[in-house]
């Protein structure tokens, strides 16, 4: 961070102004808005979707100006009576501009903080956990027995989808580097497979027939690789089109999809 004498004389190199995107530090009035409850932030996550926010590219991005940040735990400051909550509480939640030190709390996405948590634990849930649960339960319909294979599994999003596939009762295969295959199984993996090899697919193929089946029942795919994984799911099959970190928005032939 630069001081006021220290940016008046501070020169950027040639070969990176035209990369550079100058950001100032400033300081603005808090605006209460009642009745609201305002939260101090102390821990917010970072997803890739604020990537894409940040870039402009995202799909539900919001008028200029705005904060970033979606997922945020911290300290309410102050609430109407009737929101349940009192000044003290530890609480998590959702928000847009969760990358400030105060925001205003929505109070559908506010939850109390568990016993035992801390702020950096609840704070990457409140978007994360929902979209693998609707993603899974909600659409899927996976059940207990079934396979499922979750792409990038050491991930944000993808991390609450391997714990929510196994809460069901579900075979979890996970897809991801090796340095990460410790992280998936910590949270419940029970194999691992590095996506990054073009034997992948061979090896997703091997497990479950070892498993009796003749494929996955349930992607889910965070990455972009519903192309690929055409060839490892099941009959009666269905994939989860979650994001495309990869960064390429795939298009695939439709005769080798079948609604049902």
């Amino acid at each position: 961070m630069l001081n006021n004498r220290s940016r008046k004389n501070f020169r950027w190199p040639k070969s990176r102004i035209q990369h550079l995107v100058l950001l100032m530090v400033s300081s603005i009035r808090f605006r209460k808005f009642k009745p609201t409850v305002v939260v101090e932030v102390h821990a917010a996550a970072a997803n890739f979707f604020d990537l894409l926010q940040m870039a402009g590219k995202y799909q539900n991005q919001p008028p200029f100006p705005f904060i970033l940040g979606a997922e945020f735990a911290g300290i309410v400051i102050s609430a109407p009576p009737s929101s349940g909550y009192s000044p003290g509480d530890r609480v998590f939640g959702s928000n847009q501009g969760s990358y400030a030190e105060k925001t205003i709390a929505l109070t559908p996405t506010l939850h109390r903080i568990p016993k035992g948590w801390t702020f950096r634990d609840a704070a990457g849930l409140c978007v994360t956990a929902p979209t693998s649960y609707a993603a899974l339960v909600l659409r899927a319909k996976l059940e207990q027995g079934e396979i499922c294979l979750v792409h990038a599994a050491a991930g944000g999003v993808s991390l609450t989808a391997v714990q929510i596939a196994k809460a069901i009762g579900a075979t979890v295969i996970a897809t991801c580097s090796p340095g990460k295959f410790r992280i998936a199984k910590k949270f419940g993996a029970d194999y691992c497979v590095d996506y990054t090899r073009k034997e992948w697919i061979d090896e997703v193929k091997g497990i479950t027939k070892k498993l009796g089946k003749e494929g996955v029942d349930v992607v889910y795919d965070s990455v972009g690789k519903v192309e690929e994984s055409l060839r490892v799911v099941g009959w009666g099959g269905r994939i989860l089109v979650i994001g495309f970190a990869g960064g390429k928005i795939e298009k695939v032939a439709m005769n080798r999809v079948q609604d049902f």
